[in-house]
């Protein structure tokens, strides 16, 4: 009997215990697969709507020539850390593919020769692809439905785990000919999904939260 009691004592123990592990399995995971460099970790407070997966790459199809309200806010946003306000839209003319074209890519105006901009250009980054409090990687990424980034030659895309890889454009033999534009050392490039571009996913929702002014309280008479 007393061995019965406590086995049936262990299995409610570990049961209790159960959350706290597995919470612990999740932050390790994180931690192994999107630790910000520099110990950055972003709030999940202000989120009502569950964080966004991985985004799949959504290459251009139609033509758009009017921005969508998430790409307007992400622009804004970016633009109040400092840099400069760059193109959104392209002419639909030419052969080649470019999610300009459909009015869903921001080029953040940066200098990667500036020490400034490049704080700058580290800084988002570092945010963008750091883990939240509950361990969850590339969070804010995510949550703006940031398709993939290039800056300074290097490319981070969400249908490759954001991991950042050497970027060549298709338009350049090599880096040393290649122009600053073409290296993106003159900007920042930033594509989002369809869905980001129309400020559907959870950053754009939270945003439009913080926007709506609190109700008017008469004061006590």
């Amino acid at each position: 009997m007393r061995g019965s009691s406590w086995v049936v004592a262990r299995v409610v123990a570990t049961l209790a215990l159960l959350p706290t592990l597995l919470v612990g399995a999740t932050s390790a995971s994180a931690d192994e697969t999107g630790t910000s460099p520099r110990g950055t970790v972003t709030s999940s407070a202000p989120y009502l709507m569950p964080l966004e997966p991985y985004a799949g790459y959504q290459p251009q199809t139609t033509c758009r020539r009017h921005p969508k309200p998430g790409v307007l806010m992400l622009a804004d946003w970016l633009v109040a850390r400092g840099g400069g306000y760059g193109a959104i839209t392209r002419p639909c003319e030419g052969s080649s593919t470019s999610e300009h074209k459909e009015s869903r890519a921001f080029d953040w105006v940066l200098d990667a020769t500036s020490e400034t901009d490049q704080a700058l250009g580290a800084a988002l980054l570092d945010e963008l692809l750091a883990p939240d409090d509950t361990g969850q990687p590339s969070a804010l990424a995510r949550r703006m439905g940031i398709m993939y980034v290039i800056w300074d030659d290097q490319m981070y895309a969400a249908y490759d785990g954001f991991v950042a890889k050497r970027y060549l454009s298709s338009g350049c033999r090599n880096r040393r000919t290649c122009s600053p534009t073409l290296r993106h050392r003159d900007h920042m490039h930033l594509s989002l999904t369809r869905q980001g571009a129309k400020g559907l996913t959870s950053w754009y929702a939270a945003q439009a939260a913080l926007t709506v002014a609190p109700p008017t309280v008469a004061p006590p008479t």
